[in-house]
């Protein structure tokens, strides 16, 4: 059985669970009954972490003043002063529950639902609560109103009692603001030494001082650890949001900070958290690509263009790294680079790609080519503003890319000057004065010598990848791509040679052997 003695060892945590004869009904995520665990596991107390050896003991015994098996109404009142604002912590009154023999504080199961640390204070006016405006609005009660209180038993939820990780969204709570971005790994620390040892749920809503600046914190998804099953693989645990998925915070639990939209607050990526998205789709196989003979020019694009956007956001900004913001395909006509492009998109964890033909971007009134070129980007900014390096990926796919962005001074646009406005535009947008981190430009062309310069170099599109006629083995592989459902149908006869045919098309075009 888990060791409750020492549980809640420092001041400002939560009291040892009430005995487990207890007549309240446990939430639906409890287990029957405890079940013994091995002795390297016998004590997974928050206040000494996990697999630290201490003596077992039962629960301490219920305060005399809190009944069990019945609840004790109490009216909600203001907090008395910061500590308890920031603490999430809620004042009780001494009289109504007696503090615990070890000075800790008591677990409070709140109309049935929401469960909160309580500290009883000899001075707190009998029969009342205190709770703080994001309390209030989290369990939708207002200061007139009468709540009912009755001990938590922690432990009630069975062995998956402990906190895993947890997603914490986060913005400035009130006017004071700055625009110093936070680290997100000292928000997480600075957290867990001001929780530590409280219960957390989805949806919980409360304030957090940091470094003098309020903070309003929305817990919006826990993983819980299941102390029976420690030496399961990682990833067993499941993200939950039901808001009786309860978990107690450790120093191990793991914190993963969210911007929140409405606020300009501005977090630093984590260095030991990976990016909120991967690059690849985790179900992403190559073979439903459908595309032959270009294996070689896969693997240098995905190792140029894509490697760097595997670290951690935090940890590629503290090295300098630089994300690829573009990449350009160009070759003789039917060799797939549209292809390719399209193919790119959809293996990527990213949002759907927008697509556009060169010549589309061209318009007959004055400004509306230029601002074709900004609609593009507008979706990328609004969430770079809004996520910061936790944004996803938007990809753009620029097909006839040599249509509209001619070399400058050449006269493209008829005289207008529109085709150098359209190629000043794109260029400030890739790599102008607010630089977009979350953006991938495909860019293709059979003429890369009409492209203008400024356009090639690094920064921009600065991967050049050609794409050129299949070898034997590539138009193999192409042959067998195209034939496939002919072989799953039975319509293809036995004695054709796909390497015989691919022999034999020497010089021809992806396009050309379809």
């Amino acid at each position: 059985m888990f060791s409750r003695d020492n549980l809640f060892g420092s001041r400002g945590q939560g009291q040892g669970p009430p005995p487990p004869n207890r007549q309240q009904a446990p939430p639906p995520n409890s287990a029957p009954a405890r079940r013994p665990v091995e002795q390297r596991y016998t004590d997974r107390s928050p206040s000494r972490g996990y697999g630290q050896d201490e003596k077992g003991g039962h629960g301490a015994p219920p305060p005399s003043g809190m009944p069990m098996g019945r609840g004790m109404q109490l009216r909600p009142a203001k907090s008395p002063d910061d500590r308890y604002t920031f603490g999430n912590l809620c004042a009780v009154s001494a009289q109504d529950i007696p503090p615990s023999s070890d000075g800790t504080d008591t677990y409070l199961l709140i109309n049935g639902t929401y469960v909160l640390s309580a500290r009883p204070l000899p001075s707190f006016p009998r029969g009342h609560i205190s709770l703080n405006d994001p309390q209030r609005t989290w369990m939708g009660v207002a200061l007139t109103d009468v709540v009912e209180a009755q001990a938590y038993d922690p432990f009630s939820q069975g062995p998956q009692s402990y906190m895993g990780t947890m997603d914490v969204e986060v913005g400035f709570a009130g006017k004071k603001s700055t625009e110093v971005p936070y680290d997100q790994d000292e928000l997480g620390k600075a957290f867990v030494n001001t929780f530590r040892n409280q219960i957390f749920a989805p949806g919980q809503q409360l304030l957090m001082d940091f470094r003098s600046i309020p903070l309003k914190m929305s817990i919006k998804t826990v993983e819980l650890v299941d102390m029976q099953s420690l030496s399961a693989p990682s990833g067993s645990a499941q993200q939950r949001r039901d808001p009786m998925a309860r978990g107690i915070l450790t120093p191990e639990s793991g914190i993963n900070f969210s911007k929140d939209a409405r606020s300009p607050i501005n977090l630093k990526g984590s260095t030991k958290r990976p990016a909120a998205n991967s690059v690849v789709r985790p179900d992403f196989k190559f073979e439903d690509l459908g595309i032959g003979g270009l294996d070689k020019e896969f693997s240098d694009i995905f190792r140029r263009a894509f490697a760097s956007r595997i670290f951690p956001p935090g940890l590629a900004e503290k090295i300098g790294i630089q994300h690829v913001r573009g990449i350009l395909l160009y070759g003789p006509p039917g060799t797939g680079k549209t292809l390719i492009a399209r193919q790119i998109g959809k293996m990527l964890n990213a949002r759907e790609p927008k697509v556009i033909n060169g010549p589309e971007v061209l318009n007959k009134f004055v400004g509306q080519s230029e601002e074709n070129i900004r609609k593009l980007f507008a979706d990328a900014e609004k969430e770079q503003k809004e996520k910061g390096d936790e944004s996803g990926l938007h990809i753009i796919i620029f097909d006839e890319l040599d249509a509209v962005c001619k070399q400058r001074g050449a006269g493209a646009g008829g005289g207008t000057g529109v085709g150098d406005s359209v190629v000043n535009q794109l260029l400030s947008k890739l790599d102008g004065v607010d630089q977009l981190n979350n953006i991938l430009l495909i860019g293709m062309t059979n003429r890369k010598d009409m492209i203008d310069e400024a356009l090639l170099r690094p920064g921009r599109l600065e991967v050049h990848m050609e794409i050129s006629l299949p070898d034997e083995f590539g138009r193999q592989q192409i042959l067998k791509i195209h034939t496939t459902k002919m072989r799953e149908n039975g319509k293809m006869a036995d004695d054709v040679n796909l390497a015989e045919l691919a022999k034999s098309t020497r010089n021809f075009s992806g396009a050309e052997i379809n």
